[in-house]
């Protein structure tokens, strides 16, 4: 290492250069674009998401708005005549594919043979009020779906065709808004939600974890260095370093062409977090080694010492990040690369950057490191000395009993629950299902022959199929063709109520289809629920908000059901919709947490074997690294933080970060051990109180870095920020004193001889 060393002392100002032309390049690929969408988490030719997609594309798009107005006289001349305006406008919109509401709703009257189809707002004046009223709350596709069983609330849904990009989406619901908004009448109240909506406040979230949580984790990073080093000129290295070091990673994620979303939206503070440990580790040896010595002679002691530990714990830590691209999840899999790739950047940075600015200044020399954690440490070395066993009992305890925590832990990807409960959103959202329709849907696709969807054998299934879905408890509305064919038959038979029903006679469904669909209104309505050939269709069911574990329950119930009422009748039947995807999705989860993590377990635990190139070293730094992961996800278990999209990922993350202090910690022991006539107590003196401060800066700034997360309003970023807190928080424990009491314990039985 010290001919390593010497040529890159010698190519300083080469390699310095080189590093700042390639971040100027870096700099100038970056290309911010957000996705949060359901394309972020399927890759495009996952067969479920292309079921989906073939969904969307037969019948309507799943971007949509809610617009809920709430009015104790929605029925009133100036609220119909506002809600038929807005209407318009929105059907003119260029983005909008279709747009529902009482000012477009079809009114179907008639005698037999005959049916007259008008809108439902065609005639507005004083008189006609009544009529209109209880029409709609007498319809049974329009309650509670277009207007509440109170008559208090409607609704305006806006049905989007597909946009180019997320940004576009967020902008289009930005002018949806500001033309709901405009002219409002006083007495009126609006609640927007639907899932373009909630794609728009998740872009709102992935930019505030950018923005926002990077401002935070760099003023804790100033804060911190200056009050631990005292010096401004460390404080000014380390920001340099880490904003090189983000930037290459920036950039380098927009060239692969990845987008940010809720879960890679954190990619940008992990990076500022992270490229801290080696940075602070060099600095703090180059201090250590540099008195009394020239500038030359630090220099090429120190990269000849870090070099090796540093790029051992920037590995362990890329590995840990890489066992996430066994998730089958896309999200997940890009913030694993993008940060792998980002860590090792930041070895390579940081390894010549850093020495390399120390030699231009010897004024931070002159501050002797803090007296008080000097003391503390020599505390935590008489504690693990004197109480060896005593900790060694705790640990393994804490160890075993973290299990029973463990068996707890759920997972959860109720997209609602993630939002603050005081948010605009959340607060529509539930406004909307209390008293309309539930924001979350469900589909079942029915797939047969030409002209299957007009026999009235399948239709009557189909009939019964719905009105049991109905009955289940967290369903809020279901519509079908058979809603319009029941319909239709009512107003043929001058509005008895016992006519709304599927007819007998194949030959009447055709004849009442085709009298619908003569008239434009009727047609568009069936469009979104049958295709042109009748060989297609879907069953939509609102639903309100669940728990995965519900939500998993229910669709489980919704195959079977499907199942029992058509099996037999030569159809094929297809569960479909969000919900079903992110029932999915959370499967994925699970199986994808499982396999990184034993990915990760596998292969770092062998590095370190090689590493130290002793089974001995490799064994003691087990327990250390596996004790903080247990424990946190047994706090997960114990306290009710749910595995999610963000905190998946913790497990794999932390025992990364984790295993970089036991590194640099048993590196600097046998180092010390290696002096001639050294007893194990001494070596163990001088390696807590030389590389224990490292220790504990790294492991403080990591610490609050990451806490800076948990004031966000997201609650999968805050909740991973906290945990990885703690994980970091139990690793210094670990490595401070379960580590050294380990290697005093075992001292006989292995290689230490007095």
């Amino acid at each position: 290492m010290v001919r390593f060393a010497q040529i890159i002392y010698n190519l300083r100002f080469l390699i310095v250069s080189c590093i700042l032309l390639i971040t100027v390049f870096f700099g100038l690929s970056i290309h911010i674009e957000s996705d949060n969408s359901i394309k972020a988490w399927f890759s495009e030719d996952d067969p479920d998401y292309i079921k989906y997609q073939d969904f969307i594309d037969t019948f309507e798009s799943s971007k949509y708005l809610i617009i809920a107005l709430k009015s104790d006289h929605i029925f009133s001349l100036d609220v119909l005549n506002y809600i038929k305006e807005k209407t318009d406008e929105l059907e003119a919109f260029n983005s909008v594919g279709k747009v529902y509401s009482l000012a477009n709703a079809n009114k179907i009257t008639g005698k037999q043979e005959v049916i007259e189809i008008h809108r439902l707002l065609s005639k507005l004046d004083t008189n006609s009020l009544h009529e209109i009223k209880k029409y709609a709350l007498e319809d049974q596709i329009y309650k509670e779906y277009l207007v509440s069983l109170n008559g208090k609330f409607t609704a305006i849904v806006v049905a989007f065709n597909d946009f180019a990009s997320e940004r576009d989406e967020v902008k289009t619901v930005q002018k949806v808004e500001s033309i709901i908004y405009k002219d409002k009448p006083k007495n009126v109240d609006i609640f927007i939600s639907g899932d373009s909506k909630l794609m728009s406040v998740f872009n709102k979230y992935s930019r505030q974890t950018q923005v926002l949580g990077s401002i935070l984790v760099i003023l804790i990073i100033s804060i911190i260095t200056l009050v631990l080093f005292k010096s401004l000129f460390i404080t000014l290295i380390i920001l340099l370093n880490v904003g090189i070091c983000v930037c290459w990673s920036l950039g380098f994620y927009s060239i692969i062409g990845y987008n940010f979303n809720a879960v890679t939206s954190i990619l940008i503070p992990l990076i500022l977090v992270l490229s801290i440990a080696d940075c602070i580790h060099i600095i703090l040896y180059h201090c250590e080694v540099g008195k009394d010595i020239n500038k030359e002679t630090a220099y090429i002691r120190t990269v000849k010492f870090i070099t090796i530990p540093c790029f051992l714990t920037s590995l362990t830590t890329a590995v840990g990040l890489l066992s996430l691209t066994f998730s089958p999840i896309d999200a997940v899999r890009h913030f694993s690369i993008g940060s792998a790739v980002g860590v090792m950047f930041a070895f390579m940075i940081t390894i010549n950057l850093v020495p390399f600015l120390l030699t231009l200044s010897t004024a931070y020399r002159t501050e002797q490191i803090d007296k008080y954690f000097t003391a503390v440490l020599m505390r935590i070395f008489n504690f693990f000395k004197n109480k060896r066993k005593f900790i060694l009992v705790v640990a393994i305890l804490v160890f075993f009993a973290s299990f029973w925590g463990i068996k707890k832990v759920r997972m959860e990807t109720n997209r609602l629950e993630w939002f603050p409960k005081n948010g605009n959103f959340y607060r529509s959202a539930k406004i909307v299902e209390k008293n309309l329709f539930g924001i979350d849907n469900m589909e079942i696709v029915i797939q047969g022959p030409d002209g299957a969807l007009k026999t009235p054998e399948i239709l009557k299934r189909i009939d019964s199929l719905s009105s049991e879905i109905e009955t289940l408890p967290p369903v809020k509305k279901v519509l079908s063709l058979s809603n319009y064919i029941k319909k239709i038959n009512k107003a043929l038979h001058e509005d008895k109520a016992e006519f709304y029903r599927i007819p007998i006679d194949q030959f009447l469904i055709a004849q009442e289809l085709l009298l619908f669909t003569l008239f434009d209104g009727g047609s568009n309505e069936l469009d979104s629920f049958v295709n042109s050939d009748y060989s297609q269709g879907r069953i939509s069911i609102k639903t309100q908000a669940m728990s995965s574990e519900e939500s998993i329950i229910f669709g489980k119930t919704l195959d079977n059901m499907a199942k029992k009422y058509l099996s037999g009748a030569g159809i094929q039947v297809n569960l479909t919709g969000t919900i079903h995807l992110y029932n999915i999705n959370l499967k994925r989860l699970s199986e994808g947490q499982i396999r990184s993590f034993t990915f990760a377990f596998i292969t770092i635990i062998p590095i370190l074997f090689l590493a130290f190139r002793s089974v001995k070293f490799g064994m003691l730094s087990i327990m250390p690294n596996l004790l903080p992961i247990t424990l946190i996800l047994g706090i997960m278990g114990w306290s009710g933080i749910a595995l999610n999209n963000t905190t998946v990922m913790v497990a794999s993350i932390a025992l990364g970060i984790a295993v970089d202090d036991t590194v640099h910690f048993i590196s600097r022991f046998r180092k010390e051990s290696k002096i001639k006539n050294c007893r194990l107590d001494d070596a163990l003196k001088k390696t807590i109180v030389s590389v224990g401060h490292a220790i504990i800066f790294t492991s403080i700034i990591t610490i609050f870095g990451f806490l800076a997360f948990s004031i966000l309003d997201f609650k999968p970023t805050r909740e991973f920020g906290l945990l990885i807190s703690l994980a970091m928080f139990f690793a210094l424990i670990g490595d401070l004193v379960v580590l050294p009491a380990s290697i005093i314990q075992c001292k006989k039985r292995f290689w230490i001889k007095k």
